[in-house]
């Protein structure tokens, strides 16, 4: 099933040796910022790991069916995973598997685990029940705390190289122009390429922060002003969250470097001075902000920056 996770190659013939040898430890933690897929392949893993010749067993994992495979994530509005579901995990993980080579216990996003969770999740996997296969997964290994960290073997995704990105998002339909634009602002995270690919008012949003980005660049105060007014609607409020994180992921990637199609080059210096204040406005907004007077605030701040210092 590994063959199945877009690139990665280096990763997957490991994974896959260690699986074959029967060599891969209990405890595998998969890294990779958002988009990457790294719950998609830790489910590669579980169904190759609890069905190695495939199947319709397999499949089930894949679909989230299996009851061999035991998935725990954040929940409720707090989004955080509770200790009371780490101690069903473990008291189910210690049940006889039904039909495969074992169990497997997925948790997802392991960095939302409150406190007692984590050290509810430390005591198993410092007593693994036999054949049961623990999968962590998580942006980033720091975000791990080091004692459940050091008991696991650690792989972190890489983002696909651009060209590949676009050839996959052709495949699945995506205009080749709108596939290198999605491709260059996410790095290569085809999930997040694919959900804005697939969502026309996603990609609206997208679009009008690159908009904003090319108006702030222009220095062009009273265009920047008419695109904050799109927000002026409390029913918009969802919209400006996900407007001011596309917005700092074009700043991000002219920090980085990255050329955007389409898009004017917007030098390191000033997408320095951008960022914060994007970060800053999404705090505001987070805080129950109403989202014109963010905006407005945002895009004021921005053609002055960029009106002082070109």
């Amino acid at each position: 099933m590994l063959e199945k996770l877009c690139g990665n190659e280096e990763l997957k013939a490991g994974l896959s040796a260690a699986l074959a040898a029967g060599r891969l430890p209990h405890s595998v933690l998969l890294c990779g910022a958002g988009g990457l897929g790294k719950n998609f392949a830790a489910r590669l893993i579980a169904a190759d790991y609890l069905y190695p010749a495939g199947g319709p067993g397999a499949e089930a994992v894949l679909a989230g069916r299996s009851p061999e495979c035991l998935v725990v994530r954040a929940e409720g509005a707090a989004d955080i995973i509770p200790v009371a579901r780490v101690r069903e995990l473990r008291a189910a993980v210690r049940a006889t598997g039904l039909s495969a080579e074992g169990r497997v216990a997925l948790i997802e996003d392991a960095q939302k685990m409150q406190a007692a969770a984590a050290n509810a999740l430390l005591k198993a996997l410092e007593e693994p029940p036999t054949g049961v296969l623990f999968l962590l997964t998580a942006h980033s290994e720091a975000a791990i705390l080091p004692t459940i960290r050091s008991r696991c073997a650690a792989y972190t995704l890489a983002p696909l190289e651009r060209e590949e990105c676009v050839r996959l998002l052709c495949g699945r339909g995506c205009p080749k122009g709108d596939a290198a634009f999605l491709s260059a602002v996410y790095g290569g995270a085809l999930g997040r390429c694919l959900q804005a690919a697939g969502d026309p008012q996603r990609f609206a949003l997208l679009r009008a922060a690159a908009d904003f980005v090319s108006l702030s660049a222009k220095g062009d105060r009273f265009g920047l002003l008419a695109a904050a007014k799109e927000f002026e609607t409390k029913s918009k409020r969802e919209e400006a969250g996900i407007f001011l994180s596309d917005l700092a992921e074009l700043y991000a990637a002219a920090l980085d470097g990255r050329e955007i199609p389409g898009l004017p080059a917007v030098s390191r210096p000033a997408a320095a001075r951008a960022l914060p204040a994007v970060f800053e406005a999404a705090r505001r907004l987070r805080a129950a902000g109403n989202a014109k007077l963010v905006c407005t605030l945002l895009a004021l701040r921005l053609a002055d920056a960029n009106a002082a210092r070109p």
